[in-house]
């Protein structure tokens, strides 16, 4: 029987998901590794999945399984090896002391596109919630129950409708589901809905059934305001733009929602959170972290609490785009972090990010993570050396890469970052790594691995992860 070229593109995955298993651990970051190098065991999970950023959580450990959400690609259409199960929902799962390794479709044939990633939350019975959306095509949010015990079987959709214009692309379309749970048994689900910005829904039967709440935060009147989330118990900080950065020389602003008000970082109230589809609280009402201008053009990547139960932010800053028109820069981008003292905000620039990751996109780059067990420790994707901004040229094709690092906070306030490669020497580029929480000290690092062009279908990236030692 003969062979297709999409059954050849899966053995050679295969095969080169076999070599990578054979890294050793790196210490340094001076070069020299083998190719395909990983430092530590490499599983795939799936083997043709992507998602955006922001939606969490994108993967969750419960009972000792890792569980990851990814949306499937069409493939590389423009040379024909194109995936029949494109736009799936798929759901991998590892369990992290056998190493067993999971998969079922949660969605067929959903939408050819990475935003439409499910966020999971636990609820009773030992079960998980996952609510997920299209992309700015509709105002319907599907919600989903796992059997208890088993996150690799599904209920039917449950669809809530959201307030607004349906249609494609219209201000109400919706995108993004973050979820939370309060410490009264509410279930909170806040998503970009009425008017392209933040709103929120709730639910007090475990997801089976919701009410709309309101919208309640607004960026610039023109395309969206980015947020990203991480909980504290009754309470849920917040890191916000002005707009998309390939709109406005976005700035970074942090808030938190607890007991129906919006504060600032230092507690002060704001105002209540809106019970209806109108809001006057803007981003630039709360506290900044960081001044955008034209030359320091701010994206976050993640956030996440230190000890003390502050938060701690991983951002990108473009360097190169003033006075050029879109899709001209992007060739230098940094990586900063920032953590609030109880205060006031402290940042810095910890490591270079190299170059956008596609043409159409100035701003996107390879992403980091913050770990949630010790958020002194940042993983960043990145095609440049962290430390002085070479590009990193793989000895395995001569081709530039995005590789992963494990960096570490100094001790010292000011003084450099400890870089350790994490990948080396790739045959792909290695992007969007995230850490997902865990309550055993079980976890592993979960990224993408292959080429992404564009988050409507143009990849061909494996799911993967590796497990990590507790900290």
């Amino acid at each position: 029987m003969p062979v297709s070229q999409l059954q050849c593109l899966r053995f050679a995955t295969a095969a080169l998901v076999l070599a990578l298993t054979r890294g050793g651990i790196a210490s340094d970051n001076s070069g020299g590794h083998e190719i395909n190098f990983v430092a530590g065991r490499l599983i795939e999970l799936n083997d043709n999945g992507a998602w955006s950023w922001f939606m969490d959580n994108r993967a969750i450990v419960q009972g000792g399984k890792l569980v990851v959400g990814s949306i499937r690609s069409i493939g590389d259409f423009r040379s024909g090896r194109t995936d029949p199960n494109w736009g799936n929902v798929e759901i991998a799962t590892l369990d992290l002391e056998t190493l067993k390794v999971g998969r079922t479709v949660m969605h067929r044939q959903f939408e050819q596109d990475d935003h439409n990633n499910p966020a999971f939350l636990p609820i009773d019975g030992d079960r998980l919630l996952a609510v997920y959306t299209m992309h700015g095509q509709e105002v319907n949010i599907y919600v989903r129950h796992s059997e208890p015990h088993n996150p690799l079987s599904w209920s039917d959709a449950l669809v809530v409708i959201s307030p607004g214009q349906a249609g494609s692309f219209t201000k109400d379309s919706v995108t993004y589901s973050n979820l939370f749970r309060l410490s009264s048994g509410e279930i909170i689900d806040i998503y970009r809905g009425v008017g392209h910005d933040p709103n929120y829904m709730s639910s007090d039967d475990e997801g089976k059934t919701w009410r709309y709440r309101g919208r309640f935060l607004k960026g610039r009147d023109g395309y969206s305001p980015y947020l990203k989330y991480v909980q504290d118990g009754d309470r849920i900080h917040f890191v916000a733009t002005e707009d998309h950065p390939r709109n406005f020389d976005n700035s970074l602003y942090h808030g938190y929602i607890e007991a129906g008000e919006l504060h600032l970082s230092d507690g002060e109230a704001v105002g209540p959170m809106s019970d209806n589809q109108e809001t006057a609280l803007r981003t630039w009402d709360f506290t900044r972290v960081f001044q955008g201008d034209p030359d320091n053009v701010a994206w976050m990547c993640d956030i996440e609490l230190n000890k003390e139960r502050h938060p701690v932010i991983a951002f990108t800053v473009q360097k190169d785009g003033r006075g050029l028109p879109k899709r001209q820069g992007g060739e230098d981008h940094r990586f900063h972090y920032a953590r609030w003292d109880g205060d006031g905000w402290r940042q810095s620039e910890i490591a270079f990010a190299g170059k956008r990751l596609y043409p159409s996109e100035d701003d996107y780059t390879g992403l980091a993570a913050i770990d949630p067990r010790d958020v002194n420790v940042v993983y960043i994707s990145t095609n440049a050396h962290p430390k002085t901004g070479e590009p990193l040229i793989s000895e395995a094709d001569g081709k530039r890469h995005h590789e992963l690092f494990r960096g570490r906070r100094p001790e010292v306030e000011g003084a450099p970052w400890k870089w350790t490669p994490i990948t080396a020497n790739s045959t792909a580029d290695n992007l969007r790594p995230l850490i997902p929480p865990t309550t055993d000290g079980l976890t592993a690092l979960v990224w993408m691995r292959g080429s992404y062009t564009h988050n409507r279908g143009d990849w061909t990236t494996a799911v993967v992860a590796m497990p990590l030692e507790a900290e």
